[in-house]
């Protein structure tokens, strides 16, 4: 039989498949096509070309010779269409059905009218047993499924195979092909595969759970007739064998853990003993040794716990834990490389509560003959139990690779205080993330952020710290025996306090960059800078930088200095601040006098609004090696007092100056030689 038209000229080489490519039909296949129409007209046509819309109009027409044919089409009872022949002469016999009406496929139509298990399909050419179907599926089943054809009995629909169809498959909108074989519909296009692989899935897992339980039933089986006496079923063991092979004996889960941690593999296994160089982290769990109530000494329990392993997690529940004897000092005098992380439920759940006096937390002793190693403390909420506390929150001292990060510090008189005064580097490595603090107390230290001595800290983005308008700055070096070397600050907001303090020995390679120093004063601590940089007589500051930092301040007077270098005793060197923006101070942006000595100082990029007050110039440049360069100085109406943009003190001594813009001052841009 010839192809049909709908497959001669289809849009795509594999039908409904756009990506096999557009499909150019093979004349060959339409003149076969064409002449198996011309022959089933012909054969028509010389009959007459009878056609009857129902079988009683055409058995009441008898007036036509023997052996003449007719189609009857349309009639309500499928079973009636097909093609007749007359027996006997003109006006008398009768009509027989000798075929089917000579279509070769009918495309019949889901319009969604019955249901998605009681398919209903309608077609504009009727049906019969040797026609192939084509239909549309218009929604999923969700079981066995039956066709309708034309309001016809329904039928099952069966698989290829003859099984009913699978719940899902049958999807909305896919098209199937289907026979009638007589008693049920079978499809020649089958269920979607999906379908298939998950009942065969089910049933696979069916034989693997049976082929299990018989395993288990014939093990059960050889160990009674062997005569080993199993040990009773207990919740949460495990069944050893011991090392000679002749007990099978019940462990609980701690008793295997010790077991694999000496265990000694054999070679070929790759693996190797779980000794403490090489395990995992253990979590000990605060709740185990103590209740909310006696906090210190659980939790110093579980950190000795902690230290007999290489690594370990000391875990607070959530709860409030009151601290209220001393200060928590965890020392780590072992000297050996641990790794231990002190960790709560989040900063929001679990509280460590301190007493009113004494610091707070403290990580290492400079009473200790070691240095500790890797600490992590996280998620945790400090406090103190009173209304303040005249203690640091946290100090650090004599450990290397800290790592405090998503802690939140409320109402402490101080955040941090890092390194023992007398020990050079004494803390190395720590960085800081995730912080929020807030000052609240009494006896004020001059800065929230101690940095007594140490090297490589970074304080990067998302911490934020609020001096509540009680103390002077942020970060602090005050002590006059060592330097601090190596401070990364980026992203952070300083809100309410000056951002550094530099009076003691000096800093070394400290770098600020994008972020925010907001209202650096207020009516009770009117003599903080936004950076005070005065090291003491044998101090020197070395690589200092502020990159894109945004200074904010009052605009009432006396609050603020941007940089702060009057009456230094030591050497500035690498100074610059570069691409910052600062507004609203009084006093001037930049400020250095004769007192101290200046080398590569650079002052570039910088914008400056409504800054310098009270007869003074925005910048105040003494002697030394000075690149003030590309700067732009706007003073608005109604701000009183300025006079330069910058004032030149001192002598040459390699001082650069171009590009500035000073906008608005009262007397000029620049008095003196640059």
């Amino acid at each position: 039989m010839a192809l049909s038209i709908i497959q001669i000229f289809r849009d795509y080489v594999t039908n409904g498949i756009p990506s096999s490519g557009n499909h150019k039909p093979a004349k060959s296949e339409i003149r076969s096509w064409g002449a198996w129409v011309e022959s089933i007209i012909s054969s028509f046509l010389s009959n007459g070309g009878l056609v009857y819309t129902s079988r009683a109009a055409l058995f009441a027409d008898l007036a036509h010779a023997a052996n003449s044919s007719a189609w009857v089409i349309g009639d309500a009872t499928a079973a009636y269409n097909g093609v007749y022949m007359k027996a006997g002469a003109s006006g008398t016999g009768s009509w027989t059905r000798v075929a089917d009406l000579p279509y070769s496929f009918v495309q019949l139509v889901d319009a969604g009218a019955g249901t998605a298990n009681a398919i209903q399909l309608t077609s504009t050419i009727p049906t019969s047993q040797s026609v192939l179907r084509v239909a549309n599926v218009f929604e999923a089943n969700a079981g066995n499924v039956t066709i309708s054809e034309n309001g016809g009995t329904a039928r099952p629909l069966l698989t290829n195979s003859g099984n009913q169809i699978s719940a899902g498959g049958l999807l909305a909108n896919m098209m199937i092909v289907y026979v009638d074989d007589g008693v049920s519909f079978r499809l020649l296009s089958d269920q979607v595969s999906a379908a298939i692989v998950a009942a065969a899935e089910g049933f696979a897992n069916a034989a693997a759970s049976s082929a299990s339980d018989a395993a288990d039933s014939a093990a059960a089986a050889a160990a009674s007739a062997a005569g080993v006496d199993l040990p009773p079923i207990a919740s949460d063991r495990m069944l050893v064998d011991n090392a000679a092979g002749t007990v099978r004996e019940s462990k609980t889960f701690s008793e295997v853990r010790t077991l694999l941690s000496t265990a000694a593999f054999p070679a070929d296994t790759g693996l190797i003993s779980r000794s403490d160089l090489d395990r995992l982290g253990e979590v000990v769990n605060v709740a185990d040794y103590t209740a909310q109530g006696a906090a210190r000494t659980g939790i110093l329990a579980a950190w000795t716990e902690a230290l007999s392993q290489t690594r370990a997690v000391v875990f607070l529940p959530p709860g409030r834990w009151v601290i209220d004897t001393a200060s928590l000092a965890l020392l780590m005098d072992s000297g050996s490389a641990k790794h231990v992380t002190i960790c709560g439920a989040g900063k929001g759940v679990t509280t460590l509560a301190f007493a009113s006096t004494g610091n707070w937390l403290e990580l290492g002793s400079r009473t200790t003959t070691n240095i500790g190693k890797n600490v992590t403390l996280r998620d945790l909420r400090l406090e103190p139990n009173a209304t303040q506390s005249t203690g640091t929150a946290i100090v650090v001292e004599k450990f290397q690779y800290v790592t405090v990060k998503d802690i939140h510090i409320e109402d402490s008189r101080q955040f941090f205080k890092i390194g023992d005064p007398n020990v050079a580097n004494d803390v190395y490595r720590m960085w800081v993330s995730g912080v929020y603090g807030k000052v609240l107390g009494s006896s004020y230290p001059t800065s929230a952020i101690l940095l007594q001595s140490g090297s490589i800290l970074t304080f990067d983005d998302a911490c934020d710290f609020n001096g509540n308008g009680s103390i002077l700055y942020l970060f602090g070096q005050e002590n006059a025996a060592n330097n601090f070397d190596g401070l990364t600050v980026g992203g952070i907001t300083a809100e309410m306090f000056g951002l550094l303090n530099v009076t003691g020995k000096g800093m070394s390679n400290t770098r600020f960059h994008g972020g925010i120093s907001d209202r650096p004063t207020n009516n009770a601590i009117s003599s903080a800078k936004a950076v005070n940089l005065v090291p003491s007589s044998s101090g020197n500051i070395f690589n200092l930088s502020f990159v894109d930092w945004k200074f904010q301040g009052n605009a009432a007077s006396n609050s603020g200095v941007v940089l702060n270098t009057a009456g230094a005793g030591g050497l500035i060197d690498g100074l610059s601040m570069i691409g910052c923006q600062a507004w609203s101070f009084g006093n001037q942006i930049l400020n250095t006098d004769d007192s101290g000595a200046y080398s590569r100082v650079i002052i570039a990029g910088n914008s400056v609004w409504n800054c310098g007050y009270g007869g003074t110039p925005l910048f105040r440049v003494g002697t030394g090696k000075f690149n003030v360069y590309g700067n732009q100085g706007i003073v608005t109406g109604g701000v009183p007092g300025y006079t330069y943009g910058i004032t030149w003190n001192g002598t040459s001594g390699g001082r650069v100056t171009g590009l500035n813009n000073f906008t608005g001052f009262t007397t000029g841009a620049e008095l003196g030689t640059p």
